[in-house]
């Protein structure tokens, strides 16, 4: 801190060193289980850029829908340019085919949803981790903020001070 600060306010020196661990009942959160949240945040996010080749294979999911569709329609043309008795395994074929064809269609769609999905879980883990970060600075700042006005040796800068100051003016003018 600022020698002159600290004669102007008649302060004694500050320690840079004081540095008080964060409690459970200061936060109100179980700490370890947040922190074993945050790893677990960590391993997914470490996990998911492994993920390669996703394009390749909805352009191999498409390819197949698209060559099941075709065969498909040649079935039916076929199946209905043969005999009546020839015809009904044909048309069994041909809709197994459509079957497949969905059945593509069908698996893009569910693992582009899966996506999505872990993209919200993961946004979902990311503020939550924002939101536990700002109320334990939150605390932090409170409690530093009690500390500074009870007059107790403090680490602060100068945005800090100077906000103490601003906030003891506001309550002196009330």
């Amino acid at each position: 801190m600022n020698k002159k600060i600290e004669d102007v306010f008649n302060m004694s020196p500050a320690d840079d060193s004081v540095d008080l661990p964060i409690t459970e009942e200061e936060t109100g959160f179980d700490l370890g289980k947040l922190q074993e949240t945050l790893d677990t945040a960590d391993k997914i996010d470490q996990a998911l850029p492994a993920v390669r080749d996703l394009e390749t294979l909805d352009k191999d999911m498409d390819k197949y829908a698209e060559e099941a569709m075709k065969s498909f329609q040649d079935l039916m043309d076929l199946g209905q340019n043969v005999e009546d008795r020839n015809a009904a395994g044909i048309f069994d074929v041909a809709s197994k085919m459509m079957t497949n064809a969905i059945s593509a269609k069908t698996a893009k769609m569910d693992k582009k949803l899966k996506m999505i999905e872990m993209q919200m879980r993961k946004r979902k883990l990311d503020l939550e981790e924002k939101k536990v970060e700002m109320q334990i600075a939150k605390m932090q700042d409170n409690n530093d903020a009690d500390n500074a006005l009870e007059g107790e040796a403090q680490t602060f800068d100068r945005s800090s001070l100077l906000n103490d100051i601003m906030n003891k003016m506001k309550e002196n003018d009330k």
